[in-house]
C-alpha cells in the first residue's frame, strides 16, 4: 500500500481556485491511505469547517484518512516537532510493509524541515514537493473562512481540469541522503563490519549501486568460511581478484587477524587454537622420514595419535612421549606436535636452523595458547591487552600484546609455509569505496544518477 503523510497548512486544502499541497499529491499518486497532521490552528480549522476531510474527499471520496491532533501551538519550535517524528514512526511501524509519500509543502517551513528529514531517515520513503500555481507563495490568496467559500473553491477549482498541469516534484533529496549513507557505509567497512554494511545497502536499494551489494555479499560470505561460494558470487573487481590464492587455511587465518584488529580479543586467542594444529601438522609432515599418518587413524573427530601405531614406526619417540605420566591414545593437539618437533630438535634436526627456529616459536606459542586461551575457556572473564600483556609476562618472562602474538603467527607461518598469509579484507574495502562511485540506477519513478 502506498500511504501519504501530510501535514496541513494555510494553503490547503485549496487555495485560489487550486489544490493545496494535499490535494495535488493525491490528484497525481495512487494513495491508499493519508495520515494528515494537525496542529492545533489546524485542529480548529478542520474542527469549524471540516475543511480538510471536505477536501480530501473532494478528490479522493472513499479514501481513508486519519487525522493526528499534535495541540501544537506553536509550529515554529524544533523541539516540539519532535512529535511530527514521533507520529510517522508510529505509523511506519504500524504498517511496516508499506511505501510512504511525504508531503514537504505544507506547513511552516519548520515543519516542512522536519517532514523532509523524515524521508532521510527512512527507507521507502519519497518526498513530494509541489510548486504553487504561480510558481511563487501562495500566501497572497486568503484561506477559506467559511463553508460556503470551501465549497465554491472545491467546485471551481481549476485543478479539476484535465489539461491542468502536474506540480508535484520529487526533489533529488536523496542526494544528502545518499552522502550520508555512504558516510555509514565507510565507518562500517572500515571497521569490517560487513553484515551491518550490507544490511544498510538492501534497505536502501535505490541509492547504491548493485555492485556495492555484490561486493558485500561476497565479504560476508568470507566471513563465514564460506569463500568458494564467495568467489561464485564475485570474485574480481575491474579485474583484479578480491582474494589471493584463496583456501581454507589462508580464509581462517584472516579472520583471526580480522578479529584483533576489531579489538575482539578473546576470540582472536580462541581462534588460534585451529591455526597451530594446522600449520603445526603440515610442519611436522615435511620432517624427513616422519609422517602422521603412521602414528594413528583418521576419525569422525579427527586424528588419533595411538601408542600402538606409534611403538611400531617412530619407537624412540614413544619413549620421549612417555617420559612423566606416560603417552596415552589422544586426538591430536598442537602440544603433541610441539613434543614431535622439540623430539626431533635433539635428533635428525640437531643442526638444522630452520627446525630450531620453528620449534622456538611453537614452543612460545603454545605457552600463549595454554596460558591465555586455556584461561579463557575456564573463567568467565573480559579479556583486554592489559590482561594479555600481565599473563604473557607470567608465561614467557616477557609482556606480549595481541598485535605481538599475530606477528609472532605470521612469522611462523613463514617460516613453515615460504610465505605470509596476504591481508585482503583493506583491498575489498577499498574495492566497495570505489563501487559507490559508479551510477545508481533508481527505481522506475526516479531517473538514473551519477554520484
Amino acid at each position: 500500500m502506498l500511504n501519504l503523510f501530510t501535514p496541513a497548512g494555510d494553503t490547503d486544502p485549496v487555495r485560489g481556485y487550486h489544490d493545496g499541497a494535499i490535494l495535488h499529491i493525491l490528484r497525481h499518486y495512487p494513495v491508499d491511505r493519508v495520515i494528515v497532521f494537525l496542529t492545533r490552528e489546524m485542529e480548529v480549522k478542520e474542527d469549524h469547517l471540516a475543511c480538510y476531510t471536505r477536501g480530501i474527499q473532494a478528490v479522493r471520496p472513499q479514501i481513508p484518512i486519519e487525522f493526528i491532533r499534535s495541540g501544537i501551538t506553536d509550529p515554529q519550535n524544533y523541539e516540539k516537532l519532535v512529535q511530527i517524528q514521533d507520529a510517522f514512526e508510529t505509523y511506519y511501524q504500524r504498517f511496516p510493509d508499506d511505501d510512504w509519500l511525504l508531503n514537504i509543502s505544507s506547513g511552516t517551513p519548520q515543519i516542512k524541515t522536519v517532514v523532509s528529514f523524515l524521508s532521510l531517515d527512512y527507507p521507502r520513503t519519497k518526498a513530494i514537493q509541489v510548486l504553487s500555481p504561480e510558481r511563487k507563495s501562495n500566501r497572497e490568496n486568503h484561506p477559506c473562512r467559511t463553508v460556503d467559500e470551501l465549497v465554491e473553491m472545491l467546485e471551481v477549482n481549476e485543478d479539476n481540469e484535465a489539461d491542468a498541469p502536474n506540480r508535484c516534484l520529487e526533489p533529488p533529496l536523496f542526494l544528502l541522503k545518499k552522502r550520508s549513507l555512504n558516510k555509514q557505509l565507510i565507518s562500517l567497512i572500515q571497521a569490517y563490519e560487513y553484515p551491518a554494511a550490507l544490511r544498510l545497502v538492501r534497505e536502501e536499494k535505490n541509492l547504491f549501486p548493485a555492485m556495492t551489494e555484490k561486493l558485500l555479499e561476497h565479504a560476508c560470505l568470507r566471513l563465514e568460511l564460506q569463500w568458494k561460494k564467495a568467489n561464485k558470487t564475485f570474485s574480481s573487481y575491474k579485474g583484479k581478484a578480491l582474494e589471493k590464492q584463496p583456501d581454507t587455511f589462508s580464509e581462517y587465518f584472516q579472520l583471526m587477524e580480522l578479529r584483533q584488529k576489531k579489538g575482539q580479543l578473546a576470540d582472536f586467542i580462541i581462534k588460534i587454537s585451529p591455526i597451530l594444529v594446522e600449520i603445526g601438522k603440515k610442519y611436522v609432515d615435511t620432517i624427513p622420514g616422519f609422517s602422521l599418518k603412521q602414528c594413528g587413524e583418521q576419525k569422525r573427530d579427527g586424528l588419533w595419535i595411538t601408542r600402538d601405531a606409534i611403538g611400531k614406526n617412530y619407537p624412540e619417540l614413544l619413549q620421549y612421549l612417555d617420559y612423566g605420566n606416560g603417552f596415552h591414545d589422544t586426538r591430536l593437539y598442537f602440544w603433541l606436535l610441539l613434543k614431535i618437533c622439540q623430539f626431533y630438535a635433539g635428533k635428525e634436526l640437531i643442526q638444522d636452523e630452520r627446525h630450531k627456529k620453528v620449534t622456538a616459536n611453537f614452543g612460545q606459542l603454545r605457552r600463549i595458547e595454554e596460558t591465555i586461551r586455556n584461561g579463557l575457556a575456564h573463567e568467565i572473564t573480559n579479556l583486554t591487552e592489559e590482561k594479555i600483556r600481565e599473563l604473557t609476562q607470567n608465561a614467557l618472562g616477557k609482556p606480549y600484546q595481541s598485535i605481538d602474538i599475530l606477528h609472532l603467527l605470521q612469522d611462523t607461518v613463514q617460516l613453515v609455509r615460504g610465505s605470509r598469509i596476504p591481508w585482503t579484507y583493506d583491498f575489498l574495502n577499498q574495492c566497495i569505496e570505489d563501487s559507490l562511485k559508479e551510477k545508481t540506477v533508481r527505481s522506475a519513478h526516479c531517473q538514473q544518477v551519477d554520484i
